[in-house]
């Protein structure tokens, strides 16, 4: 019964976030941060990394997501009546893939070995969004998100070794996004929103 209430309670806490982020959209700032997948993967993996198993991970995860998009999208309707079907197709199919996702990141908190590679993932994505990166440049592009990709280093920390390991690792996932068709992806999500 108690596992029922803390679900029940993670979706109604997801919609009214979502609520809010449709808020805030207007707002300078805060409109420009939560219109960027940077902080979509830094709040799921926080989620993802201090639930307490990777079964919980998942099931936070796609909850967290569902109930956000739906009170976004709810509220966007009701201020304008409709909204592009495209974005909605776009992050539920997002939202889907976020339980596998959400264990990836646990066994990347929670493995011994693990820890050694996967962190490598979410962090060389976002640095990927933070970072510009060409055969012969290197530019930071949002600074917000270099922040996020710090306050990933901490998430992920478990000895220095092991984040040296990773944050090496990161900067080739990152390079693997700018520098092949991966990239093609994410400019298609952030171009729509």
């Amino acid at each position: 019964m108690t596992r029922i209430v803390v679900l029940v309670s993670w979706l109604v806490a997801s919609i009214l976030f979502g609520l809010l982020t449709k808020l805030l959209d207007s707002v300078p700032f805060f409109g420009d941060v939560f219109t960027r997948m940077g902080i979509w993967v830094l709040i799921a993996t926080c989620i993802a990394a201090y639930s307490k198993t990777a079964m919980r991970a998942a099931i936070h995860t796609l909850l967290f997501f569902l109930g956000m998009l739906t009170g976004y999208y709810l509220y966007s309707a009701y201020l304008f009546g409709v909204y592009s079907t495209n974005d909605m197709k776009y992050w539920g199919f997002v939202a889907v893939f976020t339980p596998f996702l959400a264990m990836i990141v646990w066994y990347a908190k929670h493995g011994r070995s693990s820890a050694y590679i996967l962190p490598a993932l979410p962090m060389g994505l976002m640095l990927s969004l933070s970072l510009g990166i060409g055969l012969f440049y290197v530019d930071v592009n949002y600074l917000a998100e270099l922040i996020m990709y710090i306050m990933l280093c901490v998430i992920f920390y478990q000895t220095p070794k092991q984040l040296s390991i990773v944050i090496v690792l990161s900067i080739v996932v990152t390079c693997i996004i700018e520098l092949t068709p991966l990239n093609w992806f994410l400019c298609f999500e952030l171009s729509e929103l």
